[in-house]
């Protein structure tokens, strides 16, 4: 025999004369300690080198275990009897590792263990997210000044109520045989002498649920999802922007067979004004056309302001076209940091008559 399988799993050749319930068990807990040590994720950081030497181990790992997790075969390696194994025609060392993994949920912390490291793309019975939900509203510059709460319309998704979003009419399902509860297929090809490349993908069969349903329910048709429209209320935050994304946690539409809701994207599009002109985010300029007369001989005049409130020009002689008079923290908030307020401007550009009478030429002539 070319390898020893009990060397390779850190098992003495004693082990093989254990009864065949203390011998799987101890197996068991050989395997996961050594796939936790050479799994090729964790050396997705290493060097070349040692990526190719997990890469390897790893394979020598779950060669061992197949053939030692069977009676027949280990027998027939106790023997002396040999196997091969070809990475690109069946044997698949991640599908060993997440059928493994599928167990160790049952035994304690080894299922947490694998989950922490490996993250979820492992873990059976993990909570699938929902699609996102694109929804539009249009407001006024007041309203973006201001705020508040807004009713926007919304079609999305929800589970469905006749069989509480599980897809089946009875309530129940059996673990996925193909991706053994996992919601994932894993495909490990050997692409050179001794290098191996995952593939994983949504298993086809239980559309990433983990779960096959033998009864679907009649109204949702097995994809535990119903459609609706519906009107909700969405707090707009004071001062925000033309084209801005509310983003709503858990606001959009629930995934097939339960789980997390995706979220909620509301576009934000703010109505151009016919007062005021919002060059930037915070600032807020109101252009007035004075009369060129009132413009020479200076003037008083009041204004309005996003607030409601009122402020007062009291423009000199001699006021220059293009003049601004700002009043501080009259503009828009900034919804990031309320704190910032940003200024209120008014320009002043002349105004000139269309026509002149005798009277004004000559008084002009005159001055």
């Amino acid at each position: 025999m070319d390898k020893n399988y009990y060397e390779i799993l850190g098992l003495s050749d004693e082990d093989k004369n254990l009864s065949d319930k203390e011998f799987q068990e101890k197996l068991k807990k050989a395997y996961k300690a050594a796939a936790l040590k050479w799994h090729p994720d964790r050396w997705v950081s290493g060097t070349d080198e040692e990526k190719k030497t997990a890469e390897e181990k790893f394979k020598d790992i779950s060669e061992a275990y197949e053939v030692l997790s069977n009676p027949q075969k280990k027998t027939q390696y106790d023997n002396g009897g040999g196997f091969e194994f070809d990475g690109n025609a069946g044997f698949d060392p991640m599908d060993i590792f997440a059928r493994m993994q599928s167990q160790f949920g049952n035994m304690g912390d080894m299922g947490d263990m694998f989950g922490g490291m490996f993250g979820n793309r492992f873990r059976g019975n993990r909570q699938r997210k929902g699609s996102n939900v694109q929804a539009n509203i249009t407001i006024t510059l007041e309203e973006a000044y201001k705020g508040g709460d807004f009713d926007v319309k919304i079609n999305k998704e929800k589970p469905c109520h006749h069989c509480n979003g599980t897809g089946s009419s009875d309530g129940k399902s059996t673990q996925c045989p193909h991706c053994h509860g996992t919601g994932v297929i894993s495909k490990m090809n050997q692409v050179g002498r001794g290098s191996f490349q995952m593939f994983q993908s949504q298993c086809p069969h239980c559309h990433g649920t983990g779960n096959i349903i033998s009864t679907p329910c009649p109204h949702c048709h097995g994809t535990g999802i119903e459609y609706e429209s519906v009107t909700e209320k969405i707090s707009i935050p004071a001062g925000i922007s033309d084209g801005m994304t509310i983003v709503i946690p858990n606001g959009g539409n629930a995934p097939e067979g339960g789980g997390i809701n995706g979220d909620l994207y509301i576009n934000v599009t703010v109505k151009e004004d016919s007062y005021y002109y919002r060059p930037d985010p915070l600032n807020v300029i109101h252009y007035d056309d004075v009369p060129f007369n009132e413009c020479l001989l200076g003037f008083t005049k009041e204004y309005k302001c996003l607030d409601g409130s009122k402020v007062t020009v009291k423009a000199d002689e001699l006021t220059p076209h293009g003049k601004s008079f700002i009043f501080k923290r009259k503009g828009f908030t900034n919804p990031n940091n309320p704190r910032e307020i940003g200024d209120y401007a008014i320009v002043i550009r002349y105004k000139y008559p269309n026509k002149l009478t005798d009277k004004q030429k000559k008084a002009l002539k005159n001055f």
